[in-house]
């Protein structure tokens, strides 16, 4: 083993995993690596999964309590509502980032499933809660508590997932986001049939059950949650060993064990394409916040009562999330990313198109039209996720990208409530899906900017020769800095 470690040293491997040198010096059996994936999928990423669900079911109920009763029980005005929607990232945005850098001081295994605990028991308070004041305390509870899981949740796939088979599996984080939206209209329309059950209205019973659920995810978490590959109990001993050696022929550009350099920090601020990156994830989330909080309002305007909207929402996210899992499938097989993101953006305009120009009494387009926004903003935005983590390298660096993307991102948050608070004439949210429509076009055309730059750098270092490669080595530059580094496009 020493001596496979000497040969490793020197090998030089990009994060598309095409290799510079001859990638003979480590072997491992492609049969016992597929063996290990399936593991890490069947028991890390399912927990994970279920956290992402958790949250996001916790977070978007809002949207189908408001349609169901909970304004005029707290004696709410669409104003106030919008507001309770503005105060959750009021916490969420500022502690992504410090969230971020504290991951791996502190421990993700009783970090994460503390996070999952504090929301899931707020969620279920909320249902009791009884005026508008109350309410708001509870949305800025449960995005503090929130705004420490997606950074725990991807710094925690990158050490178990090379670059290569990091999209597929936050296709699988992001189907929590259409499952939400869907199991959300589910349950919705379920636990509205209680009614008046106990003396409690069918909205609280919304919060009660899903708080409920989330709470028993927590205790999951609690015990299964790993902080590495060495102490993750779903893994033998040969599987320990396949991880470490995987984990030594990717650490040339991850550098998963560096230890804290606040000059990584600065790095990462001063590096345009996590700006670009971030812009994009902006006007991605607004996107994916405004269908997330407001499609049952979107679709009741179109004229279904407010029990069949619930169902109605359903399949609009369960579609998305079928589209999204096989376009993320198809762009880790042919490792390419602004392909599938630039059409699914354009998708969303055609979309909201049809939203903003169809009249209303034609029912059935409209909501066909649900069915081209939501899966074009799943492609676009998950893989945006995915595209930023596989073009940074130093654990670091790659911590501090993940707290700008997602601040800047969440800022969406501060934003979204604002801009489908008022409805037309006709009872559409006229400004709420032009909004969207302009959004969605900006992010086609930041995706194609951030593309042709990562082309023209990877042709820079295609060009280099080798004197030109050894002297940027000899210049200190590491981790997406090296020669050797190729951008995934």
């Amino acid at each position: 083993m020493a001596d496979i470690e000497k040969h490793v040293s020197s090998a030089n491997l990009s994060t598309t995993e095409k290799p510079v040198v001859d990638d003979e010096d480590i072997y491992i059996d492609p049969e016992k690596e597929r063996k290990l994936l399936w593991k890490c999928d069947m028991f890390l990423t399912s927990l994970l999964t279920l956290a992402f669900l958790s949250a996001y079911l916790d977070r978007s109920n809002i949207g189908n309590a408001a349609i169901a009763g909970m304004l005029p029980d707290l004696s709410m005005s669409r104003q106030e509502l919008a507001n309770a929607v503005l105060l959750f990232y009021v916490t969420y945005v500022p502690f992504e980032l410090p969230g971020s850098l504290l991951v791996k001081k502190i421990r993700p295994s009783r970090l994460l499933p503390t996070f999952v605990l504090g929301w899931s028991l707020t969620c279920l308070g909320t249902g009791f809660m009884t005026n508008v004041p109350q309410f708001y305390v509870s949305r800025v509870l449960i995005g503090f508590f929130e705004s420490g899981m997606y950074p725990a949740l991807a710094i925690t796939l990158t050490t178990f997932y090379t670059p290569k088979e990091q999209a597929r599996r936050f296709a699988y984080l992001y189907i929590s986001v259409g499952l939400s939206g869907g199991l959300g209209g589910l349950f919705a329309y379920v636990l509205l049939k209680l009614d008046g059950t106990h003396g409690i209205a069918g909205w609280r019973w919304l919060f009660i059950v899903e708080g409920a659920l989330s709470v028993g995810i927590a205790f999951l978490l609690w015990l299964g949650m790993p902080d590495s590959y060495e102490n993750a109990k779903f893994l033998n001993d040969e599987d320990k060993e396949i991880m470490r050696l995987r984990a030594i022929k990717h650490d040339r550009y991850m550098r998963l064990n560096e230890t804290f350099d606040k000059k990584e920090v600065v790095k990462a601020f001063k590096d345009k394409k996590i700006w670009l990156s971030a812009s994009i994830q902006f006007f991605g989330d607004i996107l994916s916040f405004g269908v997330s909080t407001f499609m049952p309002s979107l679709v009741r305007s179109f004229g279904f009562d407010s029990v069949l909207t619930q169902l109605l929402t359903v399949p609009i996210f369960f579609v998305a999330v079928a589209i999204y899992i096989a376009v993320s499938f198809w762009s880790d097989r042919v490792q390419q990313r602004a392909i599938f993101m630039v059409p699914g953006a354009l998708i969303v305009v055609l979309g909201y198109s049809m939203l903003c120009g169809i009249p209303m009494h034609q029912r059935g387009v409209l909501y066909f039209a649900c069915f081209l926004v939501v899966p074009g903003i799943y492609v676009m935005l998950g893989l945006n996720y995915v595209w930023m983590l596989n073009s940074h390298a130093g654990y670091y660096k790659r911590a501090t990208a993940i707290g700008i993307n997602m601040t800047v991102g969440n800022c969406a948050g501060l934003v979204i409530g604002q801009i489908f608070k008022n409805t037309a004439s006709d009872g559409r949210y006229l400004e709420g899906i032009a909004t969207s429509l302009s959004v969605a076009l900006a992010c086609a055309v930041l995706i194609t900017c951030l593309y042709i730059y990562k082309r023209r750098q990877n042709r820079i270092r295609d060009e280099l020769t080798t004197d030109e490669r050894q002297r940027w080595i000899d210049q200190g530059k590491t981790g997406d800095a090296h020669p050797d580094f190729r951008y995934i496009l």
